[in-house]
């Protein structure tokens, strides 16, 4: 199951994992990890061409980190990156822990993902570009001091 196109990817990151304090310190070099992972189990094939890839968020929990990029997506605006239409992507998981897995995210999990990668742009306001950082370990939920439309800034639980 090869995605032709721009695709986004979550990866997670268990603590188990040697990758976790990357996580924190530089988690654009778990990139190449996860599309070579990726490649590995046909979820993406390389090009003949050097591929775009774009961190857009890292979210630190205690127990894991995740990551969310995108490869090949071209037509990536960070101006209008908090609209819903601009976040319809699919998604593929690559699953860093003792073990490594990639598959294809179910429905939910990519609504989920293009939602969150939309109101993190949202919430981040008009001049923030990605990567975006919440760090969730401080005990405190992340404040968003400059929000482009407050209203989305309400969770939704399905």
């Amino acid at each position: 199951m090869i995605h032709p196109g721009p695709l986004r990817v979550l990866v997670i990151i268990s603590q188990r994992s040697s990758l976790y304090p990357k996580s924190n310190t530089s988690p654009e070099e778990i990139i190449p990890l996860a599309m070579r992972l990726l490649k590995k189990k046909n979820m993406w094939k390389a090009a003949d061409y050097p591929t775009t890839t774009k961190l857009l968020a890292v979210q630190k929990w205690r127990s894991r980190a995740f990551l969310v990029f995108d490869i090949a997506n071209e037509a990536y605006d960070a101006k209008l990156g908090h609209l819903p239409e601009h976040n319809q992507l699919p998604v593929v998981v690559a699953h860093f822990s003792k073990k490594k897995a990639a598959y294809p995210a179910n429905s939910w999990v990519s609504q989920q993902v293009n939602h969150d990668v939309a109101m993190l742009h949202n919430a981040n306001g008009f001049d923030a570009v990605p990567p975006f950082m919440e760090d969730h370990t401080l005990g405190t939920p992340p404040a968003y001091h400059s929000p482009r439309d407050i209203s989305m800034l309400r969770v939704t639980y399905i």
